[in-house]
């Protein structure tokens, strides 16, 4: 009987060892792997992009090229318009730009003081019509998908 339990006991042992061995000799692994199955929905892997920052490798340089082109492309249509007001006006307009995964803009929302509106009502309607003559962009990208984002804009009113 104890011959037995000697037996089974190497058989055992021998069996698990070998098992081990296999498993080294192939590459092969027992041990559990996992896979990163979160996906954060607040974030894009890649901004969207202006046709002429397309071809820029650097990820920062491509993104600080998209915002310096957004900002002077408003920087421009507002630059063309005079706006008379009663007194000194120092606001941030925040202007959200909704830019949908084939990469067209549109205007999502625009957040302002009652003095901006109050003073310069037309403003709503010269943002919309510069965002219309948005060129169409690069879409943002998420896991290798084009998707839609928001942007948030802030634009600072500084007129005498």
């Amino acid at each position: 009987m104890m011959i037995l339990r000697v037996f089974f006991s190497l058989l055992i042992v021998l069996t698990l060892v070998s098992c081990d061995f296999s498993a080294k000799r192939i590459g092969f692994s027992f041990m559990k792997t996992e896979i990163d199955t979160l996906i954060n929905y607040t974030k894009v892997d890649e901004l969207p992009v202006f046709p002429e920052c397309k071809n820029l490798i650097d990820t920062d340089k491509k993104n600080r090229c998209f915002i310096n082109h957004l900002y002077n492309h408003f920087a421009d249509s507002l630059l063309k318009h005079t706006f008379g007001v009663s007194g000194y006006v120092d606001e941030t307009v925040i202007v959200r730009i909704k830019i949908d995964a084939r990469g067209n803009a549109s205007l999502d929302g625009i957040q302002s003081s009652d003095l901006i509106k109050r003073d310069i009502p037309k403003l709503d309607s010269i943002i919309n019509e510069s965002i219309a003559t948005l060129p169409i962009f690069f879409p943002a990208i998420k896991t290798a998908i084009p998707v839609s984002t928001v942007f948030e804009l802030p634009i600072v009113v500084k007129l005498k």
